[in-house]
């Protein structure tokens, strides 16, 4: 299914690419395994190929454009309950679906603009804006997880400035 070169997402670990196989012998059961090199020089891990499909090993995003996208829809409406908000965001970072977390952030960011986040809700937006960073410099060449995690947070302020209200707008416009 994956072969050398490709840039995959490990639910536990993150992003990486395949950097090649190796085959190994334990008790006398001979195993491929997948060698991926995780961004940001977090070292390697080896993945059974034949169990990558059942791991949730994913592809990672080609570019940024599922990001860009989420980022410039308006934000859902977080529960006022901080037990129901933080459910909610948990399902999200489970899925370890781009889309999903990047929904997450966008969230978490815009609330946080408004109203303050709980120190769960903190660790959670910092979780987030770790594991994108590490999935985009997994897929941007020459990209450190320190410029893809710049890169993000660059998208998420102008995300915020795109929604402020015109200053120009009349009240009457908009009645």
């Amino acid at each position: 299914m994956y072969s050398t070169g490709d840039q995959i997402v490990h639910p536990r670990y993150g992003a990486g690419t395949i950097v090649g196989k190796k085959k190994l012998t334990f008790k006398g059961k001979t195993r491929s395994y997948h060698v991926v090199e995780l961004v940001g020089n977090r070292g390697e891990v080896m993945i059974p190929v034949e169990a990558a499909v059942d791991m949730n090993i994913r592809p990672a995003i080609e570019d940024l454009t599922i990001i860009e996208e989420v980022f410039a829809l308006p934000p859902a409406q977080l529960s006022d309950d901080y037990r129901s908000r933080q459910a909610k965001i948990q399902k999200q970072i489970q899925t370890r679906e781009p889309e999903a977390m990047a929904k997450a952030l966008r969230d978490l960011y815009w609330r946080e603009q408004n109203d303050k986040l709980t120190s769960v809700e903190l660790k959670m937006k910092s979780s987030l804006i770790k594991m994108l960073s590490h999935e985009i410099a997994v897929i941007c060449a020459e990209t450190t997880v320190e410029k893809a995690n710049s890169q993000l947070m660059g998208m998420l302020h102008r995300m915020i400035q795109s929604d402020e209200p015109d200053a120009s707008t009349d009240e009457s416009e908009s009645t």
